[in-house]
């Protein structure tokens, strides 16, 4: 799990949100989804490798591997469209906060340590992070399904996609203004590119 939102943000590193042409040659919904199709493609390349590099080289013993395979997948799809948002959405500052939440998703998403170990704030904190809910899934793909948890948490995963394609495809106009002015803030201190 860890591994696939180091992709994310790295793909978001490596790869231009933003498309050009966006509000004249293209709708801002055209460019927000085509350009996150790369970024979708580049992360399922990703969790491919994962789950073959999981079962084939580490041999974990997948109870269901290829629904092992399908975590990563939609795990690294989801983890695609949180970080490309963060970033398309409010530039630097999206991915100081895509790092800001791989270190919380690290300590409280239950993948180091039990939740029943850690300090209370992190056991509220930790249904809000979408690591939480993958890892979950993760955990019954390779250990055995029981009651149907592996749905029920790959459901859970999908619901962060919600509120970030809310972001991406209606709310990211709001944002105009305040990315603008700390583009240029940036560049003024030509200290980032």
């Amino acid at each position: 799990t860890l591994s696939l939102w180091v992709g994310a943000v790295l793909t978001a590193v490596f790869v231009r949100p933003r498309v050009d042409g966006e509000g004249e040659t293209y709708s801002r919904v055209q460019a927000y989804l085509g350009r996150f199709g790369i970024f979708a493609l580049t992360g399922l390349a990703q969790a491919t490798m994962v789950a073959l590099g999981m079962i084939v080289f580490v041999q974990v013993g997948a109870a269901h591997p290829f629904l092992f395979t399908l975590c990563c997948w939609v795990t690294s799809l989801v983890f695609q469209l949180i970080v490309y948002t963060l970033v398309l959405s409010l530039g630097s500052a999206g991915k100081a906060v895509a790092v800001l939440l791989l270190v919380l998703q690290v300590s409280g998403g239950g993948g180091a340590y039990p939740l029943q170990l850690l300090p209370g704030w992190f056991q509220v904190l930790s249904p809000w992070l979408p690591a939480t809910h993958a890892i979950d899934a993760m955990r019954a793909a390779i250990a055995g399904m029981y009651r149907g948890d592996l749905w029920i948490d790959l459901g859970s995963l999908l619901l962060f996609a919600v509120p970030f394609l809310v972001l991406g495809l209606w709310l990211r106009g709001l944002l105009d203004g305040y990315n603008r002015t700390t583009t240029e803030a940036i560049e003024k201190t030509k200290v980032m590119a």
